[in-house]
């Protein structure tokens, strides 16, 4: 694993190192679920094979009012984890996989041991509150809290945070590699631990990433 840590994220920079690359909100399409719940392999395909076969371009990103109010919270709320968890949870630009140069994500913090991590999420007041009812971490954000067990082999623990300062409560979640989590839907639940997907996420990159090549060596002819 490589750690771009002088790297800011949302800079020029962090969006080209993320170029071709799959990060923590795009590697739910390499959950193989029967019931259909995540995108196909063959849309993430066409997606990280047409960025890789062309240069990047740098583009104005829209940021709505709610990223906006995430970016804002961010730093709190990793202070507010930082305390509760008492260790120093510290923003990185990117981080590398080296068994997979298709494979990469962007902490929201991180220990300078890589044994902790924590993502966080500002949520608006009803979905905030849909989470502190059902004591989960919503299933869309399921796929992003594997990457991060996926790119970091030294990682023991995740702190997943939904932080809200108007709320009378944060919500707090740990994972391990050993946790059950539930790639399914709430009707339907597909229940794997974190270690089993990391090794299903990393069977299917490895499978696009060969595909990927024969492809580039195609088109390129």
């Amino acid at each position: 694993m490589i750690d771009y840590k002088d790297i800011k994220q949302g800079s020029i920079e962090w969006h080209e190192l993320r170029w071709g690359k799959i990060g923590g909100t795009s590697s739910k399409g390499l959950l193989n679920n029967k019931k259909g719940v995540f995108d196909s392999n063959d849309t993430l395909f066409t997606d990280i094979l047409s960025q890789r076969m062309e240069d990047f371009e740098p583009s104005e990103s829209f940021e709505s009012e709610a990223m906006q109010r995430g970016n804002e919270l961010e730093p709190f709320a990793r202070e507010y984890i930082s305390n509760y968890v008492d260790v120093e949870f510290t923003e990185t630009g990117w981080l590398q996989s080296e068994r997979n140069e298709l494979l990469g994500i962007s902490p929201d913090g991180i220990t300078s041991d890589y044994k902790k991590s924590c993502e966080i999420k500002c949520l608006g007041r009803k979905a905030h509150f849909d989470v502190l009812l059902s004591q989960a971490i919503p299933l869309t954000y399921v796929p992003q809290s594997i990457h991060y067990f996926t790119i970091n082999e030294q990682l023991e623990q995740l702190f997943f945070i939904c932080f809200r300062p108007e709320s009378p409560k944060h919500f707090i979640k740990e994972l391990n590699l050993d946790s059950s989590v539930n790639i399914g839907t709430l009707a339907t639940k597909y229940e794997l631990t974190i270690r089993e997907c990391v090794e299903m996420v990393n069977e299917n990159a490895d499978k696009m990433l060969e595909r990927i090549k024969e492809q580039e060596e195609i088109l390129n002819f």
